[in-house]
């Protein structure tokens, strides 16, 4: 028998789920590039001597990353908010916001394979970037309430359902 209150997404499971998968997909990363890090021979500082396609392909992937994940968010916010309900809104927000994290993890994970390849420190400034701007948006309560423009009774279910300890 299939229960259905796994699939029902509420405000508490989504911002479990949200934090749950914001937090591994950055320390993720985190994890990756200080390993990277702590078994390189040597960090390389002038451009000079690094000839790697890398040094263009990194930043360019990156802020296209970057600026792609932040337009797909918005673009696909944009199209939850005109939902009427808040349940209606809950599943496809986890999924854009699943999506801008992915976006942002997979380029510093990129930026970090690069460094590992050349071990010049410019790549690993970009993956950092990259991981303290994925920590930026972590997801919290009023960041939800904020992104998909709740109306006051909804705010209220939010708050109530989100803080309801069963």
């Amino acid at each position: 028998m299939i229960d259905s209150k796994a699939k029902t997404l509420t405000p508490k499971s989504l911002i479990f789920a949200l934090s749950t998968i914001h937090a591994l997909f950055t320390f993720g990363a985190l994890l990756f590039t200080i390993i990277v890090f702590m078994i390189a021979d040597k960090v390389v500082l002038e451009f000079a001597k690094d000839k790697s396609i890398f040094v263009y392909i990194v930043p360019i992937v990156s802020m296209i990353s970057y600026f792609g994940s932040n337009f797909f968010f918005n673009k696909q916010l944009a199209n939850i908010v005109q939902s009427k309900s808040l349940k209606d809104k809950l599943g496809p927000y986890l999924q854009a916001c699943v999506v801008r994290f992915t976006f942002l993890e997979g380029v510093a994970i990129l930026s970090t394979i690069a460094y590992s390849l050349n071990n010049h420190i410019f790549y690993l400034v970009i993956s950092l970037f990259l991981i303290l701007y994925l920590f930026k948006l972590r997801p919290t309560k009023k960041k939800v309430m904020s992104d998909l423009k709740l109306t006051l009774a909804d705010q209220q279910f939010f708050q109530k359902e989100h803080w309801q300890t069963k």
